[in-house]
């Protein structure tokens, strides 16, 4: 059991490894808009995770297509779809770094998701949780607001809406969690490309550009997806929540390291505040699962 428990740690710890590599390739392709970059994206990923599941479940994929919940489907890859959309523009709109310690803030709204929609009791503890997230939201906003580089309000906002939507997202994944949830992300990634290419439309992309969104789609995507579904079944939440809280770290650093982006000073603040904030709420339930040992 516990070689599962840490099979699972290193699983869900490579999915957060390959997730923080979205800014490394958004700063790469600057040029490219932020609906086609996400559309050829997603194209990747659902390309990607339908050749995994038929190598993995040979003829049975299909069922997994035809006797899932609609329901399931559509409210877990439309919440995917919106929420991965939104965190492109994001980082078109605002500093890595801002974008990355304000997504991880979806935590939080995830358990006050829980409370509304599965009727999860959520702890005191967690509302001043919130209270921390929003200051320190507010204050990497005065910065960003402020910065001469790529720093927007906009981008704040944006960032909190997709946080919103990963929140969605992961009450979803709880709710049907009897269900594979594999076609929900190939639905999403692959409606994302279909509902740009027919609405907004898809900008030219060279050779270059086109290799790269694809490969994106499937690196920073793709495989962390399947790392996280595989790892999750063996993690508990929290520990899953505190894993993925190294994005809102490693993101800005490997931008900074390849790309030499160096956000406003307020950014280090109010992300010291929303992880602190994370912790907090988080600590409930690590205490309960000490008492359980």
């Amino acid at each position: 059991m516990r070689d599962d428990s840490s099979r699972g740690l290193l699983l869900v710890a490579g999915a957060t490894f390959f997730w923080s590599l979205s800014g490394v390739f958004a700063r790469w392709l600057p040029q490219v808009d932020p609906w086609t970059f996400n559309a050829t994206r997603g194209l990747g990923m659902g390309v990607a995770l339908l050749l995994w599941m038929a190598w993995k479940y040979r003829l049975g994929a299909i069922g997994l297509f035809t006797q899932s919940d609609p329901a399931a489907l559509a409210i877990s890859g439309g919440f995917f779809a919106a929420g991965s959309s939104l965190y492109i523009l994001a980082l078109q709109l605002s500093s890595v770094a801002a974008a990355s310690c304000i997504g991880a803030t979806s935590g939080i709204f995830a358990a006050l998701m829980a409370r509304v929609w599965l009727g999860e009791r959520t702890p005191l503890v967690f509302y001043g949780a919130v209270v921390m997230a929003i200051i320190g939201v507010a204050l990497i906003a005065l910065g960003e607001a402020s910065a001469a580089t790529v720093g927007s309000l906009g981008g704040i906002a944006v960032s909190l809406a997709y946080a919103l939507c990963f929140a969605g997202q992961s009450v979803a994944l709880r709710r049907y969690s009897a269900l594979r949830m594999e076609p929900a992300m190939i639905l999403g990634g692959l409606g994302v490309y279909v509902a740009v290419r027919f609405t907004v439309g898809l900008a030219p992309l060279g050779a270059g550009p086109m290799a790269a969104l694809l490969f994106m789609g499937v690196i920073q995507l793709a495989v962390p997806m399947v790392l996280y579904m595989r790892g999750a079944r063996h993690v508990p939440a929290v520990q899953m929540v505190l894993i993925t809280m190294a994005d809102a770290v490693l993101n800005p650093l490997w931008v900074w390291l390849v790309h030499r982006e160096v956000p406003a000073t307020s950014v280090f603040w109010g992300g010291g505040v929303i992880l602190l904030a994370i912790g907090v709420s988080a600590w409930p339930s690590l205490a309960a699962a000490r008492l359980r040992r």
